[in-house]
C-alpha cells in the first residue's frame, strides 16, 4: 500500500492536544508558573474568553529576561504575538508550514467550531517530514531489493544449495577415511551453505537476470562461497597453536579464497601433515570453483549472441549448451582419470593425494598435496602435472572437437587464440631460461615447467621465485597477466583479447594502407603526365630545384598525412565497444597489481619487484609466490590478496557491468 504525502496529511496528525490559556492581564510571573507545572513552551493569550495571542518561552526571555523587566508587573498583553494566527482542523500540513513561514511564527493553534483544540509546532512538523522522507527511502529500498535483486537472491540460492550438494563429496570421503572429526567442519560448510540456500530461494525468485544483475550475482557467490569455505579451516585450524581468532578467520578465508578462485597461494607449507580427507578437500574446491565458474560466465555473460567477436579468435569453435556440459561432465572427468592413473603409475603416492593434485591440476588451481610433490626428482610427476596445466588453460571448445570426427587438426580447435597461445609458450621457454640463468636449481627442464605453470595460471614451483633476477621475475609476471586462453580454466587477461586488439588494428591499418597507395598511384601518374606536358623541362631555369622542394615538401605532408591517419585508425578502433571493454581489462589488471604491489612492498617490507610478483599471481590467480604470502604476513596484507583473488576470478569483468551502464549496453 502506498504512503500518503506527509505534506497532505491533517495537520491534526501531528497536533499537541495539551495547552494553556490566560487572560491578557494575567502577569508573566503566573504564565511562567503555568507553564512549568504543564512542561508547556506556549500559552494562549485570551480576551474574555477568546483566543486572541500567543507567548512563547522565546518572547518571555527577549522581551522580560533580556530587558530586565520585573515579570510580575508586565503584562502577557504587552508581550504577545498578535494577531492570532490559526488553521482549521481540516488544514494539511503543508498548509501549517506555510502559515509559519510567511508569519515567521513556529507554533499554530488548531481550530474547529469550538474552539482551539490543540497547538502544531514547526519541530512536530518538521519532524514528520524527516520521516516520512526516510521511511519512503526505506520503501524505495526495499522495493528496489525486492523487484531488482530477487533474481539475484533466488539463483544465489539455488548455486548455494547446488554447492552444498557437491561438497558432500569430501565430507563423505572423511567419513569413509575414518577421520570424520577432521572434516566436521565441511559438515558445517554444507548445512550453512543448504539453510542460507533455503532461505534466499524463499525471500528471492529463480529467474533470468540482467547484465548488472549476473555480475551481483557472480561476486556475490565467491564470496560467499569463500565465507562458508573458511569454516572447516576455522575448526581444523591448520595454521598454528595459540593463534588469535582474528588471524585464524583472516587465514581460513584467505585459504578458502585461494581454493574457491583456483588461486592456489598458500601459507600451509606442509599440507602432507592434514588429514587425507582434508588435503582432498582442499583441492575438490578448486575443481569445484574452477569448472562450474567457467560454466557460469559462459552462460551468464557470454550467451552465443554475444560472442560473435570472438568467432575469428577462436576459429569458429564455440560450443552449445550440450557440448559445453559434455566437455565439462564427461571429458574432464575422463582426463581426471587418465591422469590419476599416470600419477599413480609414475611414482610412489598415495591414491587419494594422486586424486588431489589431478584436481588442482586440471583445474588450474595450484594446491599440492605434499611439500615435495612437486620436485626435480620427480620427472613423471613433472611431466603429467605439465600435461594437465596445459589442457587446463586450453579453451574448452577445443577440448570437445578434438574428440569429434574432424580431430585435432582443424579451425575449430587449433584456432588464431590456441595456436598464438602454444607458438607464445613454446617460445618464452628459452626466454625465461636465460634471463633466469644462474638460479640455483634451474635447467631447462625446470626453465618448461615454471613457464607453463606461469602461463597456464596454475601456481606449481620448486624453484625460490625470490631468487631469479628482476628481469626473470618481470617476464614471469607478464605471462601471469597475459594467462591463458579465453573459456578456460585459466586466469590473466587472455591471449584472445590480445589478438582482437591485434586484429582490429591490423585490419584498419589495412584498409588505411589500401587507399594510401590508390591515392599514391593517382597522384604519380598525374605527376608524370604534368612534367611531360611541361614545355621548359629541357631548360636550365631552375625547374631542378623547384623539383626537389616540391618534393620536400610532398614528403612532409606525406608524414603528416600518415601521423593523421593513424591518429584516425585509433579512434575508430576505439569507438569499437568490445576494444574499449578489453582495454579496460588490461588497464585495470596493470592498475590494481602495481596497486597492491605498492601495499605490499610497504606492509611485508619487500622489495617492490617481489611485491609486484605476488600481486600479479593473486589477481591472475596463478598460485605462484615470491615468500610474501605466508603465515607472518599481516591480516591487511591477506584481505587484500584476498580481494585481488576473487577480482581476478571473474577477470575484473563482473565488477565494471556493476558500476558501469556505459559497458552494459
Amino acid at each position: 500500500m502506498q504512503r500518503q504525502d506527509v505534506l497532505e496529511r491533517p495537520a491534526t496528525s501531528y497536533m499537541q492536544r495539551q495547552f494553556v490559556t490566560l487572560e491578557e492581564n494575567a502577569s508573566v510571573a503566573s504564565a511562567v508558573k503555568e507553564m512549568q507545572s504543564q512542561e508547556l513552551e506556549s500559552i494562549i493569550v485570551t480576551r474574555q474568553g477568546l483566543a486572541i495571542g500567543m507567548v512563547t518561552t522565546g518572547d518571555i526571555v527577549e522581551k522580560v529576561v533580556l530587558k530586565g523587566e520585573d515579570s510580575s508587573r508586565t503584562s502577557l498583553k504587552s508581550i504577545m504575538t498578535f494577531p492570532l494566527v490559526t488553521i482549521s482542523f481540516n488544514g494539511t500540513v503543508k498548509q501549517a508550514l506555510q502559515l509559519m513561514r510567511l508569519n515567521r511564527i513556529k507554533r499554530v493553534p488548531v481550530t474547529n467550531s469550538t474552539g482551539i483544540i490543540g497547538i502544531v509546532t514547526q519541530r512536530s512538523l518538521a519532524d514528520a517530514v524527516s520521516k516520512s522522507v526516510l521511511e519512503r527511502t526505506l520503501d524505495r529500498a526495499k522495493s528496489t531489493l525486492k523487484m531488482r535483486y530477487k533474481p539475484v537472491l533466488g539463483n544465489l540460492g539455488v548455486l548455494l544449495q547446488f554447492s552444498a550438494v557437491l561438497l558432500v563429496v569430501p565430507a563423505l570421503v572423511g567419513t569413509a577415511l575414518g577421520q570424520a572429526s577432521s572434516i566436521t567442519g565441511v559438515y558445517l560448510e554444507v548445512v550453512g551453505l543448504s539453510f542460507t540456500g533455503f532461505f534466499l530461494m524463499a525471500y528471492g525468485e529463480k529467474g533470468q537476470m540482467n547484465l548488472k544483475q549476473a555480475s551481483i550475482f557472480i561476486v556475490a557467490s565467491f564470496v560467499v562461497m569463500s565465507l562458508f569455505g573458511s569454516l572447516p579451516y576455522v575448526y581444523l585450524n591448520p595454521f598454528a597453536r595459540g593463534i588469535d581468532a582474528n588471524s585464524l578467520f583472516v587465514n581460513s578465508l584467505f585459504e578458502s579464497a585461494s581454493g574457491f578462485t583456483t588461486t592456489g597461494l598458500s601459507m600451509i607449507t606442509h599440507p602432507e601433515n592434514l588429514p587425507q580427507s582434508f588435503n582432498f578437500y582442499r583441492s575438490y574446491t578448486q575443481w569445484v570453483g574452477g569448472l562450474s565458474f567457467v560454466y557460469l560466465v559462459m552462460m551468464l555473460f557470454f550467451p552465443e549472441e554475444k560472442l560473435s567477436a570472438w568467432k575469428s579468435v577462436l576459429g569458429g569453435g564455440m560450443l552449445r549448451l550440450k557440448e559445453f556440459i559434455v566437455t565439462l561432465v564427461g571429458i574432464f572427468s575422463v582426463y581426471s582419470l587418465v591422469l590419476t592413473l599416470l600419477l599413480i603409475l609414475t611414482g610412489q603416492i598415495a591414491n587419494i593425494y594422486a586424486v588431489s593434485a589431478v584436481f588442482a591440476t586440471i583445474t588450474g588451481g595450484g594446491f599440492s598435496p605434499t611439500s615435495d610433490f612437486i620436485s626435480p626428482g620427480n620427472i613423471g610427476f613433472l611431466v603429467v602435472t605439465s600435461a594437465g596445466m596445459i589442457l587446463s588453460a586450453l579453451p574448452f571448445a577445443f577440448h570437445y572437437y578434438i574428440f569429434s570426427r574432424k580431430g585435432l587438426f582443424t579451425k575449430k580447435t587449433l584456432g588464431t587464440e590456441v595456436t598464438v597461445y602454444l607458438v607464445l609458450l613454446v617460445a618464452s621457454v628459452p626466454v625465461f631460461y636465460l634471463l633466469a640463468a644462474g638460479t640455483t636449481g634451474l635447467d631447462i627442464g625446470a626453465a618448461a615447467f615454471h613457464t607453463v605453470s606461469a602461463s597456464t595460471n596454475t601456481g606449481f614451483q620448486y624453484i625460490n621465485m625470490q631468487s631469479i633476477p628482476a628481469a626473470a621475475k618481470v617476464f614471469m609476471i607478464i605471462l601471469m597477466m597475459v594467462g591463458g586462453t579465453a573459456f578456460s580454466t585459466a586466469g590473466g587477461i587472455k591471449v584472445g583479447r590480445f589478438v582482437i586488439l591485434y586484429q582490429e588494428f591490423a585490419k584498419r591499418i589495412g584498409m588505411k594502407r589500401s587507399e594510401m597507395h590508390q591515392f599514391t598511384a593517382i597522384h604519380e601518374a598525374y605527376s608524370s603526365i604534368s612534367s611531360t606536358a611541361n614545355p621548359h623541362r629541357s631548360e636550365d631555369n631552375g625547374i631542378l630545384e623547384r623539383i626537389r622542394e616540391e618534393y620536400r615538401t610532398r614528403d612532409f605532408r606525406e608524414i603528416l598525412q600518415k601521423h593523421g591517419e593513424l591518429l584516425k585508425v585509433i579512434r575508430e578502433v576505439l569507438g569499437i565497444k568490445l576494444v574499449r571493454e578489453i582495454l579496460i581489462v588490461i588497464g585495470l589488471f596493470v592498475f590494481l597489481s602495481v596497486l597492491t604491489g605498492l601495499v605490499l612492498s610497504y606492509t611485508a617490507n619487500r622489495s617492490f619487484e617481489d611485491s609486484m610478483f605476488e600481486s600479479v599471481s593473486a589477481l591472475s590467480t596463478t598460485g605462484l609466490s615470491t615468500g610474501i604470502t605466508s603465515l607472518s604476513l599481516d591480516s591487511f596484507s591477506k584481505l587484500l590478496l584476498t580481494a585481488n583473488m576473487i577480482l581476478g576470478r571473474f577477470e575484473i569483468i563482473a565488477v565494471l557491468y556493476i558500476f558501469s551502464s556505459a559497458l552494459r549496453k
